[in-house]
């Protein structure tokens, strides 16, 4: 049973790296794998193809495997945290928390420094104010659900639930009076796109991402135990405070870092661990390296798919994933419905 557990996390490991081959040649116009090669080999020559390749379609898809891979490790982690097989980040505020810092930084753009609105740190403006927000989120709800220096769980959902009206009310107050051009660039930043994935952003986000996984990997054991229940872990050794602080943080800042550069994507940090405990249950070690296999894998074909279906324009990605996950949903919301009257 183990062996062919590690076998599926290798095939869907060598299904992953030919995706990403496959995806560097689909876009607005196709470039086949000898071009690809003889274009690396050979840049010079190729200019215009060597531009494509390393300004879009590489760091395209390097972005859609390392946000992939955040999403998926963080679903898995939430769903053991809750307890809860219809967990995601977004159920903590993190994503709400985002766009509240987004749509506050558009409208109020025209009072900040040109130097944050036009300047050289435009850059970054967008994607800070939605880490931003994303903290300032997360700090709230974390606060609001510390009883007695521990961690209630139940208490921080019924707060993530709370904040997330909270603030889709105040986006949509905010939206609302926004201009026409303010809200176009709002509704599809809200929708999700790898368009802005360059080198810069990779960098940042590769550090972030490695450092989820390691400690996922790391703690895989506690994990495991977490899901006897607390009592269980505390009594086989595990500082169960500690390891919901640690997850809390490391999710928060993979899905904040995520969202901040490429918008809000649904459903993938909900449907990839559940895929990943389907195929290999909920041993931890197997668990969490094909969720985030599988995070990377969706995500970079849905991308693929949003590039290809209205070429050269592009669909936002997050109208693919909700497309694949919300069936996905609902069959787990029936499925969950049929057990608990069984």
């Amino acid at each position: 049973m183990v062996g062919l557990k590690k076998s599926l996390i290798g095939i869907f490991f060598i299904l992953l790296v030919i995706s990403i081959f496959l995806n560097i040649t689909i876009g607005a116009f196709s470039i086949s794998f000898s071009e690809i090669l003889n274009t690396l080999l050979s840049p010079e020559e190729n200019k215009i193809y060597y531009q494509v390749l390393a300004d879009i379609r590489i760091p395209r898809v390097a972005l859609g495997v390392l946000v992939g891979i955040a999403f998926g490790i963080s679903g898995a982690m939430m769903q053991t945290l809750f307890k809860n097989p219809l967990a995601d980040p977004s159920i903590i505020g993190i994503s709400a928390g985002a766009s509240a810092g987004v749509v506050i930084f558009m409208l109020l753009g025209s009072f900040l420094p040109s130097l944050l609105y036009d300047g050289f740190l435009s850059y970054l403006s967008l994607p800070f104010s939605a880490f931003l927000g994303s903290l300032v989120t997360i700090f709230a709800v974390y606060k609001l659900a510390t009883i007695y220096n521990k961690v209630a769980v139940t208490v921080m959902l019924l707060a993530g639930i709370a904040i997330n009206a909270m603030l889709g009310a105040l986006v949509g107050v905010f939206t609302y009076v926004s201009t026409e051009e303010e809200l176009k660039s709002f509704t599809f930043w809200t929708m999700g796109s790898l368009a802005d994935g360059d080198i810069k952003v990779i960098l940042t986000l590769i550090p972030i991402v490695v450092g989820i996984y390691i400690f996922a990997i790391r703690k895989k054991v506690e994990l495991n135990l977490m899901l006897l229940g607390e009592d269980e872990a505390k009594n086989s050794g595990v500082n169960s405070e500690r390891l919901k602080k640690f997850i809390i943080f490391f999710v928060s800042l993979a899905i904040g870092a995520s969202v901040a550069f490429c918008g809000i994507i649904g459903f993938i940090g909900l449907v990839v661990p559940h895929l990943a405990r389907l195929l290999v249950g909920s041993n931890h070690k197997f668990y969490l390296p094909l969720s985030a296999i599988l995070g990377a894998f969706i995500l970079i074909w849905a991308d693929s798919f949003a590039r290809i279906v209205i070429a050269p324009a592009e669909l936002p990605i997050g109208i693919i994933t909700s497309l694949l996950g919300a069936p996905f949903f609902l069959w787990l919301l029936i499925k969950n419905r049929q057990n608990a009257t069984a």
